[in-house]
């Protein structure tokens, strides 16, 4: 366990590592790498994301959404492809459906439907390919956020949104009232104070139900606001996920889903199961999927009890329903089968196949990929995958489950749209990101340890290519991710969606980057995810995996950095206080004082989360919420820290961690970003901090300055702080000297 007053405790266990079996599958670069062009921060700009991908009911045409940040432009950019599947297919983008979200072919023909505002709401339309042109499918005096053709693609059912309260958001109300505001302590956090749209994002308006056989389209009366539907294959049933009138209105409610069955051709809705929410010592009830076996009255139900918003929803059990039989679900005697996810909004968790083969898109230790289901439980990897590296996602099939396409990527290749045949394997279909694959990419693999406890610990490292490579030692930075819950998956430039640190730049720059996905990360089991203590854990993991990668001598232990954002910036810069290992930090979006923290938020989240996870109310256990505020220790500690943050989100709460480190006597600087949330999204802000925190390890770690004249200042203002922090040093050497030299003269009197 790691005390708060935690020492560094290389020399002791280096010969435990070294015995016990920390490994690395390090592999040595291309020979050819040297001729290639170094990986930049520019280049991150460059890489497509495939955001959407529809496959046609036979499988021979495909249509994608491609992203990527347009420095140029100053936001993000998005293009509409449509070709064949076949080898050599022509690739249209096609002007007229630019706008379009929500790609779906019509089942049976090349009719490609979408959701798109042209008209001024969101609302259903189609394009044809033969003819080259949109009809409008619906007209809705709602805006339509979710749509799904029947199977023969006669029928169309679709939810329509509700038009937002026009009730002024608090933020609002405290700009323009004239009068006293009466606040709810239990709803109100801080970023009501800074956010006008803070309601926005938790408090969705009521979502209905439509079915348009022919217009216009009839309400299908649920008694909730719906999330979801699926068709049944015959399609005459809908299965409809939906959040119950009578579900208090609460953080997480969003969540707490209830699940039915409506009979188009009767009317009748019939509830399956129903969501209650956790009562006292009693947990919560919630219900998600109606994923249909084909040819079959059944569907696939996720089950969610809810211990806590932290861990439990992660890992649901789950059923078949056979929904022909009458009375509810958790009187059907169903045996349930526990399971791991954590779900990423592109596409459904489960697709069955089936009555005896259902696939499931899941992450599993850190990697996504295709899973088949099997009775036991057992992970049995997909045979159209089985060959291919890195994570997989946005699967899609043909009707007959002949054919499949999806977007494979890894650490060391960026994303591209595959296609599977039944009997033929897989082969690559796009190649968007081929320039980016051809730079002289930072070598990466995973890297696996034995923490303080014994426990196995996975991560990623990035190693230095060309000729940084035969400079190891290497000065490193070890980067912690956010969530927790959210590992670090085995996917190119995974966390540049969230805050822009260029680890491959870093790597790129002769700096080696070790990610740990520590104890508190989801995909490794509930008992991982789940450490007994928010902090004991998880910085055992990390220092431990930072000893072990110095003991193996790829980590010079005098230039070690540390980095995180969100969940990871409050963590990092703990360990950054508790062991003095580090040079230099970097964090984004953190709480730093947990204490700040606990007045700022809802009263309803402290008592559904921070109770649960730091062991009690801060009224209850002060001394605890001390212990776990970074901002409280950083005496003794000298790394040179650089805090950044987004205006709309967690600037207020950061504002105590510079404040800390400048009152200690170390190097730091806040830096705020404007029109910004939790999460870095202006591409010129993004590659601005990107910029900087490379500047900045350079800086600290290696004492490299860009000549860039545009960033004169700023090393300037650097060679300052250092200045100061040698003079602050020497000043504490020669106080302790002095203070040393007293003690000896006082013994010396009493002998």
């Amino acid at each position: 366990m790691v005390s708060a007053m935690r020492v560094p405790r290389l020399f002791f266990l280096l010969a435990v590592f070294l015995t016990t079996g920390g490994s690395s599958s390090l592999q040595e670069p291309l020979s050819d790498l040297q001729a290639k062009q170094p990986f930049t921060i520019d280049d991150y700009f460059k890489i497509k994301r495939f955001k959407e991908l529809a496959l046609s009911s036979d499988g021979e045409m495909i249509a994608y959404a491609v992203e990527w940040q347009s420095l140029e432009e100053n936001k993000t950019l998005r293009r509409i492809y449509v070709s064949g599947t076949t080898p050599g297919a022509k690739v249209e983008l096609i002007d007229d459906i630019q706008d379009a979200h929500n790609l779906a072919w019509i089942p049976g023909k090349y009719e490609l439907a979408f959701l798109s505002n042209r008209n001024g709401s969101s609302q259903v339309f189609s394009y044809d390919l033969a003819s080259r042109t949109i009809r409008e499918q619906t007209k809705s005096e709602d805006r339509v956020a979710k749509f799904r053709f029947a199977p023969d693609g006669q029928s169309l059912a679709f939810i329509a949104q509700e038009a937002s309260d026009d009730t002024p958001s608090l933020y609002e109300q405290f700009q323009t009232g004239d009068t006293g505001i009466l606040i709810d302590p239990d709803t109100t956090s801080v970023y009501d104070f800074v956010n006008p749209d803070w309601p926005k994002i938790f408090l969705r308006p009521k979502r209905n139900l439509y079915i348009a056989r022919q217009k216009p389209a009839i309400a299908v009366r649920i008694p909730g606001s719906v999330k979801d539907f699926h068709w049944s294959s015959d399609g005459r049933k809908l299965s409809v996920t939906y959040i119950a009138n009578d579900i208090p209105t609460t953080i997480g409610s969003n969540r707490r889903t209830s699940l039915g069955i409506y009979e188009i051709g009767s009317g009748i809705y019939r509830p399956l199961a129903s969501a209650k929410p956790p009562a006292g010592d009693q947990a919560g009830k919630s219900y998600a999927g109606g994923e249909w076996i084909p040819g079959e009255n059944k569907i696939l139900v996720r089950r969610i009890t809810e211990t806590d918003l932290w861990v439990s929803r992660s890992y649901p059990d789950w059923t078949t329903v056979d929904v022909s039989i009458t009375g509810t679900l958790e009187k059907g005697g169903q045996v349930w089968q526990d399971i791991e996810i954590y779900g990423r909004d592109d596409g459904p968790i489960f697709i069955p196949v089936d009555k005896s083969t259902i696939y499931m898109n899941r992450t599993v230790r850190a990697t996504r990929s295709l899973y088949r289901v099997t009775a036991s439980e057992t992970l049995a990897p997909a045979n159209m995958v089985r060959n291919l590296n890195g994570s997989i996602s946005l699967f899609r099939f043909s009707a007959d489950f002949q054919q499949a396409a999806f977007v494979n990527e890894s650490l060391n290749h960026p994303q591209e749209i595959h296609i599977w045949r039944k009997g033929q394997g897989s082969r690559r279909l796009t190649c968007l990101n081929e320039a980016t694959a051809q730079k002289a990419l930072p070598v990466a693999n995973e890297l696996t340890w034995k923490s303080t406890d014994g426990a196995t610990v996975h991560g990623w490292l990035l190693e230095p290519v060309g000729p940084n490579r035969k400079n190891k030692p290497w000065p490193l930075i070890t980067f912690v991710h956010g969530g927790p819950g959210r590992p670090m998956s085995d996917e190119f430039a995974h966390y540049a969606k969230y805050w822009s640190y260029p680890l491959k730049g870093y790597a790129a720059n002769g700096m080696v980057v070790f990610i740990p996905n520590y104890r508190g990360t989801k995909t490794y089991g509930r008992e991982f995810a789940d450490p007994s203590n928010i902090d004991d854990e998880p910085v055992d993991d990390i220092v431990s995996g930072i000893e072990y990668l110095i003991g193996s001598g790829v980590a010079d232990p005098k230039r070690l950095g540390i980095s995180g954002h969100s969940h990871g910036a409050w963590l990092a810069p703990l360990i950054m206080t508790r062991t003095g290992m580090f040079r230099a930090g970097s964090f984004a979006e953190a709480t730093g004082n947990k204490i700040v923290n606990y007045t700022l938020m809802p009263g309803m989240l402290n008592r559904l989360v921070h109770d649960a996870v730091y062991g009690g109310s801060l009224y209850d256990n002060p001394d605890r919420y001390i212990q776990l505020s970074p901002d409280l220790h950083f005496e003794g500690s000298w790394g040179a820290v650089l805090f950044e943050a987004g205006v709309n989100a967690l600037a207020v709460n950061m504002l105590g961690l510079p404040k800390a480190a400048q009152n200690a006597g170390i190097p730091a600087e806040f830096i705020v970003y404007p029109k910004t949330g939790h999460n870095l999204t202006i591409p010129r802000l993004q590659k601005e901090s990107a910029e900087r925190n490379l500047d900045w390890f350079r800086f600290w770690l290696g004492g490299k300055e860009d000549a860039d004249p545009v960033k004169a200042v700023q090393y300037a203002r650097w060679r300052e702080m250092r200045e100061n922090q040698k003079k602050s040093q020497q000043a504490a050497n020669e106080l302790r000297q002095k203070n040393t030299d007293t003690q000896l003269d006082l013994r010396s009197m009493e002998e």
